[in-house]
């Protein structure tokens, strides 16, 4: 008992450097007003481009005013945008981490062979990307309220199960992003434009935007396989009191709850299984020190 919590805590001190290291990687470049220039630019714009989106949207649709209805789904569709910015931030961040770490400071094998290890590495420099993602989660969210007119009923509120849901989201994310980091130590080059796609795939196919009832149907089933798709809609549902239309009513809330655990352990499996596969790959075909001069 006494080695297990040695080592558990020895295991934080590393990913607590690790982090820190992550910190000084993202902040040192420029002063703190450019950085946080840079840190909200993306969700801010990002969210006001799906306000003008809608809008156009309705008017081409011929919509004369807002509508409870129509203000609802905007709100729903909004708050799943803004927590998205954790699925973005993390999956690409963590894969960014190992291609930089190879390609432009060619440090990727000292840390490999390191006292603190890759997968430790990597769960230290994940929560850098939390942090930033955080910061966007409440820039978009505030200006949303404030200046978009995104509001709910804070009495409506069901904050346990908004809590066990946000807390199963994180931890999808989490793991996905070891799963890419993984691949990304299996590819060259190419990771970068795997891990826009797969970011950007996450976001059409999760209900982030539209209803998954416009996907096509063999995709739509994909979609229902992922924990984003159910996390979206529980921060729907228990933050905004309003779900998605369409084929996601089918579900009561403790079943949307239910399939996102389902979903989030299947994920932490499948990712932990994936990561340490594509490691092994990656030692046998060299490309711990492999770089293409990019």
């Amino acid at each position: 008992m006494a080695v297990t919590l040695s080592g558990f805590r020895g295991s934080l001190r590393r990913a607590r450097t690790a982090a820190w290291l992550g910190w000084q990687v993202e902040g040192n470049w420029a002063d703190p007003v450019l950085f946080a220039i840079y840190v909200l630019a993306r969700p801010l714009a990002t969210a006001l481009i799906l306000a003008a989106m809608y809008s156009a949207v309705r008017a081409h649709a011929g919509g004369a005013g807002p509508g409870a209805g129509a203000a609802a789904a905007f709100t729903g569709f909004f708050v799943a945008n803004a927590f998205h910015s954790y699925v973005n931030q993390v999956l690409v961040g963590m894969g960014w981490a190992v291609f930089d770490e190879r390609e432009q400071y060619e440090t990727l094998k000292y840390v490999y062979a390191s006292p603190v290890g890759m997968f430790t590495y990597l769960a230290g420099r994940s929560l850098v990307k939390y942090a930033l993602a955080t910061v966007s989660v409440l820039a978009t969210l505030l200006v949303g309220w404030f200046l978009l007119g995104v509001r709910w009923d804070w009495a409506q509120v069901q904050w346990l199960p908004l809590l066990a849901a946000t807390a199963a989201g994180l931890a999808s994310t989490l793991f996905l992003g070891f799963l890419l980091a993984g691949w990304s130590l299996v590819l060259a080059r190419a990771a970068m434009v795997a891990l826009e796609g797969v970011s950007l795939a996450s976001y059409l196919l999760c209900g982030v935007i539209f209803p998954i009832d416009f996907l096509p149907v063999p995709v739509r089933w994909l979609a229902m396989g992922l924990p984003f798709t159910w996390w979206y809609e529980a921060l729907r549902r228990f933050l905004t009191g309003h779900g998605t239309v369409g084929m996601m009513q089918r579900f009561a809330d403790r079943e949307v709850l239910l399939w996102l655990g389902v979903t989030t352990v299947v994920f932490a499996v499948l990712a932990r299984w994936g990561y340490f596969a594509f490691e092994r790959q990656a030692r046998r075909l060299g490309r711990l020190d492999q770089t293409t001069l990019f």
